[in-house]
């Protein structure tokens, strides 16, 4: 069953491409966040001491303190190797700590006694079966899992590009082929499924170290303590608070990661209640119990899980309120009204909240826009309205703006001072070169007494 569950993963991994539109950035975003939320609420839960199995008091708090003000503390004031290892320090200073308050006897570390020091894994433990009627349970589950994935993978996009503006569904469809491709060798061996670290990603945000060397390394490790069942029982003692605090310090820059990514795209009603519902969709797995009680088991693996969860009601709204959204508005100005600029504004305002678009292409958009509105008014004597034509897919915006008049020159140099002070049509020149400087592409054209311009901008 894992195996198919692996299947199907590497099956979903090339139709990821296709339901880009329905994943934009501020869902990416999104998913980010819950990622975080995820990271936080366990973290808490350990640090806290819910459903812990040992008494929970001034010792056990006291060493959840230590361990993420150490964390914390180098990562903010270390220098060098210092913060580069914080979280490795900070676990090694709260296994010190909880040995010293009694939270972590010595005696338990006699446990290890029993386990020998090398030793070849087993892979006689586990066997084949299928059940048709784990299908559905599994098939739920896979898809569950590569949504988990593609916030993940996501995750790591945002934290490795500055300039990160939209998830590269190239990125996440080949990680979703490998979780897959992982998930069939993991049946083939009888062992456990696999899914992306969360923590880890939260990791590597905090110590600004990302790279694919290191999860070399990390593998390689793995696989050495596989051969030291010693040496892993030691990880498996690792008191309770002190991971809490280390998910508690991964968790925060995931989820600033995640609002950042949210908050830079403008937001409409439509998109707003579409965030604003899957984040409280996600907490409520999370902080509410007994959420997911009473439901059939099939869809256990989604209602279970805060991030699959979020996720789903974010893309069923997306679809939902995408019916009736307009990719193409237009506006027709009065080339005599005294308030065009405003008009502009407010126009490009409105149909960027709508799209989802970013506020700083907006920005130059409705700069760029204003001033062929305005050139056009002085020098092209237009004849009835200026049509402005906007058309947006998330990664062009396109305008188009349509007048009867003399056609406006769009050099591609600079004119001279002496063209722009003595010729009438120097400063039009001057207006054109900077309308072309603005925008990523623009072209100009004239038929039958309509002229047109064009720009498109890089979204």
């Amino acid at each position: 069953m894992t195996i198919l569950a692996g299947v199907i993963q590497s099956a979903l991994s090339p139709v990821l491409r296709r339901i880009r539109p329905l994943l934009p950035p501020e869902i990416g975003g999104l998913v980010v966040f819950l990622v975080g939320t995820s990271i936080a609420a366990i973290g808490c839960r350990f640090i806290i001491g819910v459903d812990a199995p040992v008494p929970v008091g001034r010792d056990y708090w006291l060493v959840g303190a230590i361990t993420l003000a150490t964390t914390v503390g180098l990562n903010v004031w270390g220098k060098g190797q210092a913060r580069l290892y914080c979280a490795v320090i900070g676990m090694s200073v709260g296994y010190g700590a909880a040995v010293v308050t009694g939270l972590l006897p010595l005696e338990a570390f006699h446990l290890l006694s029993d386990l020998p020091y090398f030793a070849v894994p087993n892979l006689l433990h586990g066997g084949w079966a299928f059940s048709p009627a784990m299908v559905l349970p599994f098939t739920v589950a896979a898809i569950a899992i590569t949504l988990k994935g593609i916030g993940d993978i996501t995750a790591c996009q945002r934290i490795n590009d500055a300039a990160w503006v939209r998830a590269d569904m190239g990125s996440i469809s080949r990680g979703t082929l490998a979780n897959g491709l992982a998930n069939m060798f993991a049946g083939l061996l009888g062992t456990l499924g696999v899914t992306p670290s969360t923590a880890s990603i939260g990791l590597q945000a905090a110590t600004a170290v990302s790279s694919r060397v290191i999860g070399f390394a990390v593998g390689a490790i793995l696989i050495v303590f596989a051969f030291l069942p010693s040496v892993t029982g030691s990880l498996i003692l690792m008191p309770r608070p002190v991971m809490g605090a280390s998910l508690l310090f991964s968790a925060c820059f995931v989820l600033i990661s995640g609002l950042q990514t949210i908050t830079s795209r403008m937001l409409d009603a439509r998109r707003t209640i579409v965030i604003g519902l899957a984040i409280a969709a996600g907490i409520a797995a999370e902080i509410i119990p007994g959420f997911a009680s009473n439901i059939p088991s099939a869809v256990e693996p989604i209602v279970n899980s805060s991030i699959v969860l979020g996720t789903v009601t974010a893309l069923l709204l997306n679809g939902l309120f995408r019916i009736g959204q307009r990719q193409r508005v237009m506006l027709a100005l009065d080339p005599s009204a005294p308030d065009a600029v405003a008009e502009v504004n407010e126009f490009f305002d409105h149909a960027g909240r709508q799209w989802g678009a970013r506020p700083d292409v907006l920005v130059r958009v409705a700069f760029g826009i204003n001033q062929a509105v305005e050139t056009i008014r002085e020098h092209c004597d237009p004849q009835g309205p200026i049509e402005v034509e906007g058309r947006f897919d998330e990664f062009n915006l396109d305008v188009r703006i349509s007048y009867r008049g003399a056609p406006l020159e769009l050099p591609d140099r600079r004119p001279s001072e002496r063209d722009i002070i003595e010729t009438e049509t120097g400063y039009r020149q001057l207006a054109g070169f900077l309308l072309r400087r603005n925008a990523d592409r623009v072209r100009t054209s004239s038929k039958d007494g309509v002229s047109v311009l064009e720009f498109h901008f890089e979204h």
